[in-house]
This record gives C-alpha cells, structure tokens and sequence, in this order.
C-alpha cells in the first residue's frame, strides 16, 4: 500500500497546526523547548513517512499513536505547570494586599458597600415585581374595577360575569367581620365572603379540608368557613381534628371545612376566615348595593386592552340602562400584579437607581485606587519585567489582585445584603407580605460580582499593560514621581474622570435624600395639631346581631367611655366611625338646600358619626360655630359639623353656618341637617391625598350606616401604658366584645408612612455612602496629584513659596474636579427630580433650598478632603524631595 504525496504533506501540516495551537495555550519561556522537541519528533516521523509503504500495520499504528500521545501530554503537562504558577499569582497577591492593608480595606468595602447594596434591593425587586406569583397562571389574572379604585355593585358584577366574552371565569368578594368567642379573651377577626368559584379561579387548593360547594354560596345555605394558616396555628394549635368541628362567630355556630396554604393572601394580609359570598337574586339586580371586589381570568390570548375594551362596553350599556343608579358609571381592568405591586413600582425603580449609583461610585473609586496604586508600582514593574517577567505574566499578576479584590468585596457584600433583608421587607407591598419573604438571590449576587470584577480588570490592567511597554532603562534610572509623571498622562485624567463622576453622582442622591427627607417631615407635621403621640385608639366594631338598635349602640358608647374617662391620666375620650387614615370610605351623596347641582357633578362628602367629645379629643380646631355637645340627641334639631374643605366647595364665599342639606335625594325621607360648626381639615384618607369634604354627625341622632367603632382617648401619660385598662373597660361593659388595633395615633401615622420611611431611610443611607467614597476619591485624586508634584513642591518652596500657597494650588486642582462633578450631578439631579415627582410632599421638585444645600454640603465634605493632602504637601522638606530624584 502506498501513501501520496498530498496525505504525507498533509500530515506534517496537522502537526505543525499543533505546535501552533500549544503555543497560544503554553507560555513564551515554556514553549520553547516543546517546540525543539516537537520539531525533533517530526524530523523523525518525516523520515518514517518517506519508508511508509514498506511499514506493516503495527508500525502504522504506532506512528498514529505516539503523535496523539505526545499532543495529550502537551494539553495535560502544560495546565499543571500554569496551575502551578496560577497558586504562586495567589500567594503573591495575597502577600501584596495584605502589605497594603489601606488600599485593600477601603477597597474591599466600597466594593462591599456597592454589591451588597444592589444585591439586596435587586433580590427585593426580583421578588416583589419579577418573580411568579403564587396563583396558577396568574398572567391571566386580573381585577376589575368601577371608576378605576371602587368596587361595582353586586349587579354591575353579576352583567360583566354573565355578559362578557373575555374570561374564563370571575368571582367577587366583599370584606366582612366576626367576633370569634369561646375560646377565652374574645377575637376581632377581619373575614372575607367569596363566590364559590374564587379559589378554583387562582388555582388555589386547601391545605386541609375541601373548598366551598356551590350550593353553600347561597343565601341560608349551612354556614361554613375556611380558616388561613396562621388563624388555625395560632387560635387551634393546628390541630387537624378541627376539620368538620364547629366555632362561635358572632354568636352562630360555623363549621370549620378547611385550613388555606400557608403563605396564601389575597388582598390584606389580616383576612383570617373566608366565608361563602351568598349574594340573594335581589342583590344580583341591585345598583346600590355593597361594593365588591372583583377577580377574573383571562381566556387564552385574550390581553388587558381587548378585555378592557369588552368590559367598558358592557358598562355603558348598563349606565344606559339605569340612568338613574349608574350614571357616570365607568370601569377599568388592571393586571392582578399591576394591581398588588403598583404603588411599590417606583420606590422600588427610583431605589434600584440609588443602589446603581452607588455601586458604579464603588467601581469608580476602586478603578481610581488601582490607577494609582499601578502608577506608584510602576518602578516595581520595571524591575520585573528587567528579570525577564513578560506582559502576560505581569496581566496574569494584576489579574489575579483585582479577582482577589472582587472576591474579597463580593463575600462582604452578600452577608450584607443578607442582614439588610429584615429591613427590607417593610418596602415589600402589604398585599404581598405573607407571600415574599426575601433570601439572597445568587443570580442577583453574581451579576454585580461581575460587574465590580468587569471594573477591577479594567482599572487594573489597563495600566499594567502601559506600564509593562515602559522603556525599562529610562523608568529605572528615574524616580518614581518623574516616572509616574512622565508616563501616566492619559490615567490622570481617567482618574480625574471618575473622580468627577463619583462627585457627581453623589450629589444626584444628596438632592433626592433631602427631598425624601423634608417630604417625610412635611407629611407628618400635618398631624402635629392633633398631638397624635398623646393619643391613643382601640377598635370595638359593634356586631350587627347583637347592637342592631341605636339606643343598645349609644348605651354601649355612653358606658364605655364613662369608665375609660374615670381613669388616671385620661384627659378626655370619644367615638368616632373611624380614625384618620384608618379607613378610606364613607362618602354619601348631598342635596344642599337652596342649590342645584349640574348634570355632570355629583355631590358628597364623607361620612364620620362621632360622640360629642371626639373632635376635642382629636384636637380638630374650631373656625367658626360650636362642637357638639349632650344635648344634640335625637329628639333635638338634627345638626352636623363640617370641614373647610366642605364649606369652601359648597358655600364658596358664603357662611356656611345655619345652612342645611340632607343626605341622598331631596326627596327622600330623611332629615335636613343643620350645620353647626366648621373644623380644620385633617387628611383622612391618605398622608398625601387631598382633604376631602368631611360632615361629622352625632352618633346619638345617626342612623346605623357608618356607626363610630373606633375608641379614641386622650391621656397626659404614655398611651400605651393604659391599654390593660382601656380593655378591662370595655370588657366590664360586655365581656365578649373583642377590643382591636390598640395603637397610638403616632404608629398609625407611622404605619401609613412606613414606605415612604424605609424609602427615605434606604436612599439618605445611600447618598451618604455615595459622599463617603465621592471624599475618598478625591482624597486619593488629590494625594495622587500630590505624589506626582512633589518635586515641583519642593522647588516652589526652595524659591520662597509660602504654605499658603501650596494650598492654593492643592485646593484649585480639587476645586475643578468638584465643579465639574457639581456642574454634571446638578443636572442629572434636576432630570432625577422628575422621575420623584410623585413621592415627594410638600415641597417642589425643583426645590431651590434642597439645591443650594446639597452642593454646600458635598462642598464642605470635598473642602475636607482636599484640606488633608494639602496641608501634607506644605510638610514636603525641599532638600528631601529634590534629593530623592
């Protein structure tokens, strides 16, 4: 047999393509000897070649073999020797962090400080708006709404249900209340009734016990109820026998069917029984009736906008169709997520923000520090690279720092995302706290690993590389400053460069945190009339079948609040429907007296029915008439108390006082109510929602609509030290009525506020991190600067230069980097500004104050970091610097 030409050619050329390829993976100085020994070896098996015809098999196969064992041992000897060498870049790494423990410290935590930070608000983000919800397909889930945040009548609900061509199924649901006695202190617990068909619809299965039969979702259908997870945990032991047994709920006997997941929420996290709905055939054609939540499915394919649309025009067919009870009557459909998430979206956006801000300072201010640390090693490269170490081995070196480095930061930075967790989980939306509860995220970890690690190659061998192209004669033979001056033109200004970024950026989340900052003051200043740390409140929400008359409701007010105003340190104590910011309903349509409203117009004003010491007790001030008072009872004239808002939308420019209105139609049977008295306004519905018209009505002349639940007493001593006894009232009044909510006004406030807190508290913690490593970057640009012109210190100063000027020269090189940070971050403050115009309260945007004292105090911590190195460079002996060039 005999072998062409062309195949023996071919089969050095595959040879020689492998010595190449050992070339690219094996090191210059190692390769060398490889390449004799492989040339060698081909010489050898060129000569074999040229006898190939008269080799037997064996010889054949014993060519081919040893060719494809000398390239295995050159792919297997080769990484043990660079694994070898990568151990040595380690201990020496390590060896030359450790020797400067400074550089590798403020390293180490800015990188820290920024991974941990957007590790943390990522994972939050990652949870709350990006991660799967609990419910089964719940892309195809959505809420349906009346004039986009109210709840449609159970007859608006009952037409889109039977009328739309959208969803594969809908459910309603209303909230509801039960007291839950016999098993000791008595319960308030807030339920839910809900179709039969809601749990099926978000794919939701009991934990225990079965779902609620269609038959039991009709009116005097067998009460059952399911219990939520922590209800049976907390009030039964979980106790699986449960099952089937019987509880006391307002007074009847319901039996216990099931047991939901844990974890499982709809809505408020405080719902603990949920109850079939039992809408009546008359409810479902009733225009008037409670509002409900409603929840539906998508059908496949079907989007938002089509369903939208399909629901709109099913609504206008009804408010044609009843011009009388659904007039004006429009209806939005919005994402079950949008739905749960949509108030946290921008806080959390505006947050992830701040944290990016923080980690490219971070990156900046480690790039800044590995500039300089490279430009003062560049002698020490020198001498390296004059013992025969090439670019690469010196790359490989740096390379090996700077992983060392992202290493180091990254393990700091998640165990300090983990410990900010427990904080975090304040920003997560209250319809979600049962089901998000916040861990690491590895991906999240691993991306902003990458990131600092992306910055620390490209700070760290950028200069490696230039300083490794240095003339090594020249850089030996002079100083260090001469050769950090004379070769690293284009890194100061890089430095100078992320120095002017970092001063920037510092100052865009110094304007964001003091407009967090005075938006929180201004929100809860508001309240500071009424003293809310004075105040204490309790809920006991009267049963309907055991106060269904207003004579058993005014004894029960008249009683309790006899024994609670005998107390020591009681100043004063009322009723009321519901405190401020507590509960968010209660509007009632008006005809005033005299007056006509236009077609398009409709007027209200929420409803409070209060006893007649509440609003002194409140503190509301009085701007014109009377509060009420004992004899305002229902055999007197029926009066009411208004707000300003109240009198200036409905008597604008008039006295408000001795005018009458009656609430619903002017023909309806109640009363005209004569106003009174006029209050100041208090926000009732939200800290920062506008002052609604509000009419306060004596309990003891009100009809049962809206009756006073909420406790409020005033003490001169701590609140809360009277809660024991603000309970043992109550329960000498009746013992099975369960007494809620015991608070200040003070934690309501904060409560209501507690996002916009860990908000402001989030972001201030930033900006300060971002002034912290903007002052050590200039620090460092500046003693950098200071280095390299010491030679030229020490002339000026031979000549007769004076301290002072020194410092001035100092300071102006620092002074143009802060106004040119200042100048850049002004303006990405003022774009900022307009993305947070909706979490900002009381003060403008563009806040005139808030810009000139940002930039003052950026000013005085940058004036701080520049003071420093220039008071060094006025100690340089000029013998000394002129001696060491």
């Amino acid at each position: 047999m005999s072998v062409p030409g062309d195949e023996r050619v071919n089969f050095l050329k595959l040879h020689l393509w492998l010595i190449k390829l050992i070339g690219v993976i094996v090191p210059r100085r190692l390769r060398v000897n490889w390449r004799q020994e492989w040339e060698a070896e081909l010489r050898c098996r060129e000569a074999m070649l040229a006898e190939w015809d008269r080799l037997d098999w064996r010889n054949k196969f014993d060519l081919l073999r040893r060719s494809a064992s000398a390239f295995w041992d050159a792919l297997w000897l080769q990484p043990k020797r660079l694994e070898e060498e990568m151990f040595q870049d380690l201990r020496f790494g390590a060896r030359m962090l450790l020797k400067s423990k400074g550089f590798t410290a403020v390293a180490a935590s800015a990188l820290a400080l920024g991974i941990g930070a957007n590790t943390a608000i990522f994972s939050l983000i990652d949870a709350v708006l990006l991660r799967p919800m609990i419910y089964d397909r719940a892309e195809q889930l959505v809420m349906i709404w009346e004039n986009a945040d109210a709840g449609p009548a159970p007859g608006n609900y009952n037409d889109w249900n039977t009328q739309n061509q959208v969803f594969q199924g809908m459910a309603a649901l209303a909230q509801r209340r039960f007291h839950l006695t016999g098993l000791g202190e008595p319960e308030q617990l807030t339920a839910c009734g809900v179709t039969a068909n809601f749990l099926p619809l978000l794919g939701v299965k009991p934990f225990l016990g079965r779902n609620f039969l269609p038959e039991e979702d009709r009116p005097g259908a067998a009460k059952v109820v399911l219990l939520s997870y922590s209800l049976w945990q907390s009030s039964f032991g979980g106790e699986s026998s449960l099952i089937g047994s019987e509880i006391a709920l307002n007074g009847e006997k319901h039996t216990v069917i099931g047991v939901l997941p844990r974890g499982f929420q709809f809505g408020e996290p405080y719902v603990r029984v949920w109850t079939p709905l039992g809408l009546s055939a008359s409810e479902l054609t009733s225009r008037d009736g409670p509002s409900l939540r409603v929840v539906a499915r998508l059908k496949p394919g079907v989007t938002i906008s089509e369903a939208d649309a399909d629901i709109k025009a099913i609504t206008m067919r009804i408010a044609q169709q009843f011009p009388d009870a659904a007039a004006g009557l429009s209806s939005a459909v919005v994402s079950l997520r949008e739905e749960l998430t949509g108030k946290a979206q921008r806080p959390l956006l505006l947050l992830a923000l701040a944290v990016a801000f923080v980690l490219l300072i971070a990156c900046a201010n480690l790039g800044g520090l590995l500039l300089a640390r490279a430009a003062i090693r560049q002698r020490e490269i020198a001498v390296r690279a004059a013992l025969g170490a090439g670019r690469l081995r010196l790359l490989r070196q740096f390379l090996t720092e700077s992983l060392l480095l992202a290493g180091g930061g990254g393990v700091l930075g998640a165990l300090l995302a983990v410990g900010s967790f427990e904080f975090l989980q304040r920003l997560v939306p209250e319809e979600l706290t049962l089901q998000i509860h916040l861990q690491l995220n590895w991906r999240v970890l691993l991306v902003n690993l990458l990131a600092a690690l992306a910055a620390g190659l490209l700070f760290g061998l950028a200069p490696a590389w230039q300083a490794s192209r240095v003339n090594l004669n020249q850089a030996l033979k002079r100083g260090v400053a001469q050769s950090i001056f004379g070769g690293f033109g284009a890194t100061r200004r890089l430095r100078n460069a992320l120095v002017i970024g970092e001063v920037a950026l510092a100052l865009i989340l110094l304007v964001g945190a003091a407009l967090l900052i005075q938006t929180l003051y201004h929100l809860h200043s508001q309240y500071a009339a009424l003293r809310p740390e004075s105040l204490l409140t309790a809920r006991t929400a009267l049963p309907d079948y055991k106060y269904n008359e207003r004579s058993q409701r005014t004894a029960f007010y008249a009683n309790v609040l006899a024994r609670v105003r005998a107390l020591p340190g009681v100043v004063s104590a009322g009723y009321t429907t519901s405190v401020p910011l507590e509960w968010k309903g209660g509007a009632s349509n008006l005809t005033i007296e005299g007056k006509q409203s236009q077609p398009d117009s409709i007027w209200n004003a929420n409803h409070r029915q209060v006893t007649e010491d509440y609003l002194q007790t409140l503190g509301l001030p009085l701007l014109g008439g009377r509060y009420f008072n004992t004899l305002d009872h229902e055999r007197s004239q029926m009066v009411a108390i208004i707000n300003e808002t109240m009198a200036r939308k409905y008597w604008p420019g008039e006295d408000p006082l001795g005018k009458r209105f009656k609430i619903g139609e002017a023909e309806s049977r109640r009363p005209w109510l004569t106003i009174v008295g006029v209050v100041a306004d208090v926000r009732q519905e939200a800290m920062d929602a506008p002052a609604a018209p509000e009419m306060y009505l004596p309990q003891r002349q009100s009809y049962a609509y809206f009756a006073p639940r909420e406790l409020v007493v005033r003490a001169s001593v701590e609140p809360l030290t009277l809660a024991p006894a603000v309970r043992a009232a109550v329960h000498a009044v009746d013992p099975d009525q369960p007494v809620a909510n015991l608070q200040t006004m003070q934690d309501i406030l904060s409560g209501n506020s507690s996002m916009r807190r860990a908000v402001m508290l989030l972001w201030s913690v930033f900006a300060a991190l971002a002034l912290l490593l903007a002052a050590l970057g200039l620090y460092g640009a500046l003693s950098y600067f200071v280095t390299q012109h010491t030679p030229e210190i020490g002339v000026r100063m031979a000549l007769g230069a004076q301290p002072r000027d020194v410092i001035r020269l100092v300071l102006r090189q620092g002074l143009r980097l802060v106004l040119g940070g200042g100048a850049a971050g002004c303006l990405g403050a003022f774009i900022l500004t307009r993305l947070m115009k909706s979490l900002v309260f009381g003060v403008g945007a563009i806040d005139p104050l808030t810009f000139a004292l940002a930039p003052l105090l950026l000013g005085v911590v940058a004036l701080a970091a520049c003071w420093i190195p220039a008071r060094r460079a006025t100690r340089v002996d000029p013998l000394v610097a002129l001696s060491r060039e």
